[in-house]
């Protein structure tokens, strides 16, 4: 397992060539709540400069599991501006299966938009099989700080949406990112995710 997530990353590093027109980000995730232990949530991502999307997470579909993505990103930039990009993912470790996922944002002016949905095949039958979406709004007044809400939505096959709303806070420095969400901050069953990202 280890050897093979290696490989992955080492793949997807070597296409960090210097490019105007590529973007490559890499984005450290952390959870904690008061029910269940902390967790580590690393994606690595590359759009190169004929829309070719590739993505490496960990314990994102589940806990020891890893994922790749291979997609096409189709992108604007204007007054109103969006990125669409669907994909195909292969999902492995403690968790086995297939993933068909679409990320989108879009901004105008102030305000922007982001969506990840997706749906999960497990190999080992349907009843693990699940559709997952996160979804986030915001509003940037200055060019260092930004705040919004944001939801997910977890449908595993033939059992009850669990859905959380919560609110966000962000911080850019140049090309850093430093999001912060609080999820059912009403609730005891409150959950925060902290992130620091870099693009380039």
């Amino acid at each position: 397992m280890k050897k093979t997530l290696l490989i992955i990353i080492w793949s997807i590093l070597m296409q960090l060539n210097v490019n105007a027109q590529t973007k490559t980000g890499i984005e450290n995730y952390n959870f904690k709540s008061n029910s269940e232990p902390y967790l580590w949530m690393p994606i690595i991502h590359r759009t190169g400069k004929k829309g070719l999307h590739t993505e490496f997470r960990y314990n994102y579909e589940e806990r020891k599991t890893a994922s790749v993505y291979i997609g096409k990103n189709f992108s604007r930039d204007s007054v109103l501006s969006y990125s669409i990009t669907p994909m195909l993912g292969w999902v492995f470790g403690k968790y086995n299966g297939a993933s068909l996922a679409l990320n989108a944002d879009a901004d105008y002016k102030k305000f922007f938009v982001s969506v990840q949905t997706q749906y999960t095949v497990s190999k080992d039958g349907a009843a693990d099989n699940f559709f997952y979406t996160w979804a986030e709004a915001g509003y940037e007044p200055v060019a260092w700080f930004y705040a919004g809400v944001s939801t997910q939505l977890t449908k595993v096959y033939k059992e009850k949406n669990i859905t959380e709303f919560g609110v966000l806070a962000g911080f850019n420095i140049k090309n850093i990112t430093v999001p912060v969400y609080v999820f059912s901050p009403f609730s005891k069953e409150r959950n925060f995710i902290a992130g620091i990202n870099i693009e380039w």
